[in-house]
């Protein structure tokens, strides 16, 4: 896909919301293509019987499309292997939108991935105490050199100065 269809990939923006030890790692070098095939047959995440029913029919679309890249890839070899048909293309593409679609929903129902909101109020804070770190600077309360040295009492100033302002 990265050769024959780069600028068309889907979004993984999503990505960010994984923890730190599943960003580094591919989902697709974690998830076996029989662990999919499982599922879209009717088996079941060890403790996540909901989250696998949801996901089945989801699992049960990729497993087809899957089997299109398949018979495209295999069209592919019997022709000209330097160029790309538009049916490999297309069924490239939307095995990568079904796969980004279920890397999400597969490591969301493994791990606590946080939600829209929940990003929104960590940013609110970050926004609030570099504001409350502003502040106290300007008003002398705090030093840059306190800032610099990461002051242990400035885990509890920070936020007191944030509360009261």
């Amino acid at each position: 896909m990265d050769v024959c269809i780069p600028q068309d990939r889907a979004p993984r923006d999503f990505c960010v919301k994984f923890p730190e030890e599943i960003r580094h790692d591919s989902l697709a070098g974690q998830l076996p293509p029989w662990r999919l095939l499982c599922l879209a047959a009717g088996s079941i995440i060890m403790n996540r019987e909901l989250e696998s029913m949801a996901m089945r029919p989801l699992a049960k679309e990729l497993t087809r499309s899957l089997e299109d890249v398949r018979g495209a890839l295999r069209d592919q070899a019997l022709r000209d292997l330097s160029t790309y048909t538009e049916k490999m293309r297309e069924a490239l593409r939307h095995f990568d939108v079904l796969f980004a679609e279920f890397e999400l929903s597969y490591v969301s129902a493994m791990v606590p991935v946080k939600s829209p909101r929940e990003y929104y109020v960590q940013q609110e804070v970050i926004v609030l105490f570099c504001e409350t770190v502003e502040r106290a600077l300007d008003f002398g309360y705090l030093t840059q050199d306190m800032i610099d040295d990461y002051e242990p009492a400035l885990m509890f100033t920070i936020p007191r100065l944030a509360i009261v302002w």
